[in-house]
This record gives structure tokens, sequence and C-alpha cells, in this order.
């Protein structure tokens, strides 16, 4: 959607291909069959550091109302029994805006805050993160002389979410991004943004809208099976069912598997790989939390959300929590059932409201291939704009954003790849 509008803007007449009845990707909300609810693919979160996604939701025309904004950072941390501390920035200039955050974050020791303190400094302030590339975020830590509480304690609830990757393979350079621009990066640039209504109500929707005034010829439920070439260079696409696009350059927005099959030889991009995530929505009779949204540890709810609170009992079918398990490979092969059952026993350790609760339906949404696998050393799997033809330019999350996995990095990549195309363009 990004490419599309910055192409369109520059009076190029694009078609966008989209293999779903709706735009958005991963982002994208539906109807629980049974409740009516509205049920996020996955629970996601904007830091108002994300400055390109902010401008892309303005450009689409998305709600004002879409997403309720914290003005400053903070974010509760719950232990496995419910206890609480809450991570909050105060004004201040950075760093210093985090330090009493810290040293009252009570889940730890003084020592072991003065550590995470240190370590987390030196991470954002690393001269070269390039040379850290290869060297797991876990292994880093241990070098440093991390305890395994400050590992479960900080690093886990804050890092593990935002890779999508556990601790012991993480990338250090991503985990840095991160830190910086959530932490490190002033009170309001890692504020939170949490949508209020479903995200295809917040994204998808009024993203075809601004596409179509634009003049883009938007094709839903078409779904690309190979990129076309003359032999020299790409000249279009064609369909699953034989129809040819063609056109002057192609923007592919394909995940690496799809983008391998759909071009001759298979150039591997599929190396990059995948982890899983898993979102699970629980409803209740009545509330069972005080908290719109807490991160936990010791505990295998991970991060929690109050879907009642943020979206309204209209939208959410009634009291529902949202949790969302990232890294999932362990839960990803089992039944939902079986997930559902495990985790409410978690809710009713962590929220003690929830005993006295009754859980009256469930829902769990499995993405086996989430995203890309951040790990150490993926750098260099992660391609740039220009595709392996000429005339061909690569978006997509996991194509080389300098970012996670994440909303903002697909707007960055999308814009980076229409100004390639149009360069690429203009030099014919």
């Amino acid at each position: 959607m990004a490419a599309a509008l910055d192409l369109a803007a520059a009076g190029c007449e694009v078609v966008l291909c989209e293999r779903r009845p709706f735009l958005g990707g991963r982002a994208f909300s539906f109807r629980d069959p049974e409740s009516g609810a509205v049920i996020d693919n996955g629970q996601h979160v904007l830091l108002g550091a994300c400055d390109r996604l902010r401008a892309f939701l303005t450009a689409i025309g998305s709600p004002p109302d879409a997403f309720v904004r914290q003005r400053s950072l903070a974010v509760p941390i719950l232990d496995g029994m419910g206890r609480r501390a809450t991570l909050s920035a105060v004004s201040a200039p950075p760093p210093l805006h985090l330090l009493p955050a810290l040293l009252r974050y009570r889940h730890l020791s003084l020592s072991d805050r003065l550590r995470v303190a240190r370590d987390a400094r030196a991470l954002v302030r690393h001269p070269d993160r390039s040379a850290l590339e290869d060297i797991p975020l876990g292994e880093w830590l241990a070098r440093r002389g991390a305890s395994p509480a400050q590992v479960e304690r900080f690093w886990e609830p804050l890092v593990t979410p935002a890779l999508n990757v556990a601790i012991a393979e993480a990338n250090v350079p991503l985990a840095a991004l991160f830190l910086e621009r959530a932490l490190w990066g002033g009170a309001r640039g890692g504020a939170l943004w949490l949508p209020r209504v479903g995200l295809s109500e917040a994204l998808g929707e009024p993203g075809r809208r601004a596409l179509e005034a634009a003049g883009v010829e938007v094709r839903l439920g078409a779904r690309v099976a190979a990129i076309e070439s003359d032999g020299t260079r790409a000249v279009g696409a064609r369909l699953t069912g034989g129809e040819a696009v063609p056109a002057d350059a192609v923007v592919s927005a394909l995940p690496p598997r799809e983008l391998d099959a759909a071009l001759p030889g298979g150039p591997g991009y599929a190396a990059v790989g995948e982890t899983p995530i898993v979102n699970a929505y629980l409803w209740y009779d009545r509330p069972v939390t005080e908290h719109p949204f807490a991160g936990t540890f010791g505990s295998p709810l991970q991060w929690v959300f109050d879907r009642e609170r943020l979206l309204g009992a209209d939208r959410s079918g009634g009291p529902c929590l949202g949790i969302s398990l990232s890294a999932a490979e362990a839960w990803v092969e089992r039944p939902k059932e079986d997930i559902a059952a495990d985790l409410d026993q978690a809710v009713g350790r962590v929220f003690p409201l929830r005993r006295g609760a009754r859980l009256e339906a469930s829902a769990v949404v499995k993405e086996p291939r989430a995203t890309f696998r951040t790990a150490a050393g993926s750098a260099r799997l992660r391609p740039g704009p220009q595709g392996p033809l000429p005339g061909l330019w690569l978006a997509g999350d996991w194509t080389d954003t300098g970012w996670p996995a994440t909303m903002e990095g697909a707007v960055r990549s999308g814009e980076r790849a229409a100004a390639a195309a149009l360069a690429g363009l203009g030099a014919r």
C-alpha cells in the first residue's frame, strides 16, 4: 500500500494485486463467527517512534480515534503471581527520562537494576552495531555478566515480543534499534499506540479508499503465481488463473517463500527463516483485569490486552482478554482447545479477578510464518530493494529496512521500493 501510494503520487499507473479479499497483509481483523466480536489476526502495537507508519496512517485517512495513545511510555510488568512494577518515563532529557523507572523496577534487586541500565546503555551507544551482527543477544548479555533474573524479568518481556525470537538467538543490532527507539529515544518515542478498532478498520479499509482515490487499480483476490520476464527484465506478473498483468516495473511484497516460487530458479530468499506467533482471545462473564494491557514474566501469558477496555463492548464481544505469544514454536502445533485452557489457568494465577469469573468462549489464531527470523546473522539474508531481475523491486518487512518485522518496517520498505522503482524508470 505504501509503495502504491508513492508511485501513484509520482504519476504512475499502478495496479495492486492482493491475493486476499482485503488489504492489510498480516495486519487485519475479522468477525468471530460465534461471538460476532472483532478479532485481530494478531495484536499489533505502535510506538511513537514509528514516524513513517504514523505518516502513512495520516495519508490513508485512518480514523483519528483508531488508536489510544499514551502521552509517554508506561508499561506495567507483572510477575507470575500478578505483582506489578511499571516502567514509566518522566519528562527529562534522554536517557534520564528512564532512570527513575529503572531504579524503581522492583522485580529486580538494586544491583540488577543498575546492571540492566548499564547493559542497555552500552547496547544503544555501541559505536559499531554491525560488529555485533553474529553474536546472539543471549551470548552478548552473558559476556557482560547478566544474571538469569535480568534476562527473564527485563530483557525477555521487552525484546522477545519486539523481535519475535528468543533472547538466546536474538539479533543484537535489531535489539539495539528497538531499545533506542522505544526506551532511549525519549518519553514520547516509546509511548504506545494501541488499536481501539479492528486492524482492518484502522488500516485495510481506509487504505483501499485512499488508493482508489489516488487512481490505483486495486484487484483483490488476485494471487500472483509468477513474475514475468522477457529474458532481460521483469515485464509484469501472471496470476494463478493465467491472466498476465503487464508492467514497466514490478514491486513485489510477496513473503520470501512465495517470492522464491514466483521467480525462475528460486533465489533462496526463504533462507531468512520464519517464526510463529499465536494469539488467543478469552471471553469471560465479567472483567478479570484492571490493566488495559500488561507484560508478564514467569507466566506463559507474555502480553495481555483487555480488549473490552480498548475496543469497547460492541467490538470486543464483552469482557475479553487478548493474549499474544511471540516466538511461539512450543505453542503453534498444539490443539487450540489446549492452548486456551492452559492460558486460562495462567490468567487465574496472574489476575486475581479471574478466580470468581467464568470462561465463556475462546478463539485461537495461529500464524506459523508470522515474521522473518530476527536471529543473529539475519542482516545478510535480508535483500535491499533491488530484485534479482532488472525492473523488479522488493518490499516487505523482511527486506533490509534496519527494523524488525513491524508495520513501521513494512511502510519503510514500500517507500524505499517505490523510490528505487521510480529511479529505475527514470534511468530508462
